[in-house]
């Protein structure tokens, strides 16, 4: 049996990582001896989870696991008990790695888990470990991720404006009109991650 531990660290810990955390253990089956869990690098203890998010499923375990969220700020103990940290941006690695700088080396954008996890494949107990591993090769090997080329993105193009969007990073963007672009980023990601570890991806119900 393995101990193995997925955290999963957004800014409030109320959508981007609440979301990956649910999905995960939903793609992960109830079976799955991984353990995933969530926390915010500047969260409100005690939030719920966003309602959006909630609603995504009306299934009485993720209706279930939805109502029983509540943010919490993340801890060293956490990110170094962590078997991978998986981050919604690359600012918030960075200040995991300030925060934890011994655990660096199995911390990952959500995206970049994604993309550099492409070709993995294991059912061994620890394969989180094999996966963290794989992972770090492709840290120098892989081709660098390009924009995603959401809706806000194209608005920008399409009216001269700058494109400053980090492609290893899904954006903020709680309460706003990208919101539902943003949940979007979360599931495919994760439905990715899902595949390359060995879960599957439940259709929605």
């Amino acid at each position: 049996m393995t101990d193995e531990k997925i955290l999963v660290v957004c800014a409030a810990n109320v959508c981007r990582s609440p979301l990956a955390e649910l999905a995960l253990r939903r793609g992960l089956g109830a079976d799955s001896p991984l353990s995933v869990s969530s926390a915010g690098i500047r969260a409100n203890a005690g939030d719920p989870i966003c309602a959006v998010v909630a609603s995504l499923h009306d299934d009485e375990e993720w209706q279930t696991q939805a109502r029983a969220h509540r943010a919490r700020p993340v801890t060293v103990e956490q990110i170094e008990q962590a078997s991978i940290v998986l981050t919604a941006s690359r600012d918030i690695r960075g200040e995991l790695v300030r925060l934890a700088p011994r655990s660096r080396d199995w911390m990952f954008t959500i995206k970049e888990a994604a993309h550099l996890g492409e070709g993995f494949a294991s059912s061994a107990p620890d394969r989180v470990a094999e996966y963290v591993a794989h992972l770090d090769r492709g840290r120098s090997r892989a081709v660098p991720l390009a924009a995603s080329g959401g809706v806000g993105t194209r608005l920008r193009q399409l009216f001269g404006g700058r494109t400053t969007v980090d492609p290893t990073s899904i954006a903020d963007r709680h309460g706003s009109r990208g919101h539902l672009e943003t949940i979007s980023e979360v599931e495919v990601s994760v439905a990715t991650i899902l595949a390359q570890l060995g879960g599957h991806r439940r259709h929605s119900s």
